[in-house]
């Protein structure tokens, strides 16, 4: 994003507080928040905060959780493409970021905020949890919490993966938030970037579904199984691939008939006594991930997904069709073969050069191609993006092994 300014502003406090405001009341009246550990927070002073990501709402959640403190965001740069979150996250003072990799003039902007005695709150997942558990943490936040040298809290925030998932849905329930000070300064002086990476992903960690059995929380809402269907991309009954389809409480295979139905407890029970089901996504998630990784593991692996093809224009904040093809994923890269502006095309990208796979489960792939620009892939495949994500985010953590 070339127009990007390397200096991000403050807060403007007109804004700033009446959002509070209306956050605080939703995250109360809608999701039941329940806020403990305010009492961690320094009263003034340079704070940053790493947050766990698990919902569509955890923006909200952390607003409310955080009242005391004027905080500066940090959002990926797929959240300002929308104008009106455009014009909303640059006078709030949001930091945004490339996501997945390195950003020099975010990390500037967040030393600058820390310097200032500001408040950042980060996301060092980089993404919203797609099966309850979080994502892994890059070693190179620990080289920014260190260089930052300021105090280090975490927010545990639990219930946002039920009440509002990135798959689709929103559900009413409890939500919490857990504020714990991490480090001090002079503790960030004494160890070192793996002793604190290995704290952070220890404070950091959550399983949602043990936190629900923990408190028994309960959700509802009309669609429970809503986006089930963008996510679930296997049967454990016919192995089938893409077969399935969400209606009201209940996700169903269209090849055998394998069906589950979402309790209030969001846990997944079998309609009939010859379906096969996993109680959680937890669960199933880390079995279609075996499934996958079995796959790679072919000579013939290859995924692949026709798309239609659409060029983000600054100017505008817009997408224009750009053409048709196949996005393709095989055990060393994943490429568009098809046209672009009228001209054939194949653009492709090593898994080594990218770290996580941007996508919106069920709708499109985003990729950055040089000469280009950000080009949206968007596939009427449902779950076929689910599977192409998880399968290239594997094969990126493959590479970095010795």
């Amino acid at each position: 994003m070339k127009k990007r300014k390397n200096t991000v502003p403050k807060p403007q406090t007109w804004l700033y507080v009446p959002v509070r405001w209306l956050c605080c009341l939703i995250a109360r009246a809608a999701f039941g928040l329940r806020v403990t550990g305010r009492e961690n927070l320094p009263q003034k002073g340079p704070l940053l905060v790493l947050a766990t990501h698990q919902g569509m709402m955890d923006f909200m959640l952390a607003f409310a959780a955080l009242k005391g403190r004027k905080a500066q965001f940090v959002a990926t740069q797929r959240q300002f493409r929308n104008p009106k979150l455009h014009w909303l996250y640059v006078r709030l003072g949001v930091i945004p970021k490339v996501q997945f990799h390195t950003d020099p003039r975010c990390v500037m902007n967040i030393f600058r905020v820390l310097r200032e005695g500001g408040t950042v709150v980060l996301f060092p997942a980089g993404q919203t949890s797609m099966w309850g558990v979080p994502g892994a943490i890059a070693p190179s936040i620990a080289h920014l919490v260190k260089k930052a040298g300021a105090t280090v809290c975490t927010l545990g925030l639990r219930g946002g993966f039920f009440t509002a998932p990135r798959f689709g849905g929103l559900h009413f329930g409890r939500t919490e938030a857990r504020l714990e000070r991490a480090f001090t300064p002079q503790e960030l002086r004494e160890l070192s970037e793996e002793e604190i990476l290995d704290r952070l992903e220890r404070g950091l960690y959550f399983d949602e579904y043990a936190w629900q059995q923990e408190t028994g929380a309960t959700f509802r809402g009309q669609d429970l199984a809503r986006g089930y269907d963008r996510i679930l991309f296997r049967c454990p009954r016919c192995g089938g691939s893409g077969t399935w389809k969400s209606q009201g409480d209940v996700v169903r295979c269209t090849a055998c008939g394998n069906s589950g139905r979402i309790g209030r407890d969001m846990r997944m029970e079998p309609v009939g006594e010859e379906d096969r089901v996993f109680p959680t996504l937890t669960q199933w998630y880390a079995w279609q991930e075996a499934q996958v990784r079995e796959s790679i593991g072919r000579p013939d692996f290859l995924l692949r997904q026709a798309v239609r093809c659409l060029v983000f224009q600054e100017e505008g904040f817009c997408y224009r069709e750009a053409g048709e093809g196949v996005l393709e994923l095989d055990r060393e890269e994943i490429r568009y073969r098809g046209s672009l502006d009228g001209q054939p095309v194949c653009l492709a990208i090593r898994h080594e050069h990218l770290p996580g796979l941007s996508a919106e489960p069920g709708v499109y792939v985003e990729l950055y191609h040089q000469g280009y620009g950000l080009v949206r892939y968007a596939t009427p495949c449902g779950a076929g993006v689910s599977e192409m994500k998880l399968a290239q985010e594997y094969l990126y953590r493959q590479t970095l092994k010795p």
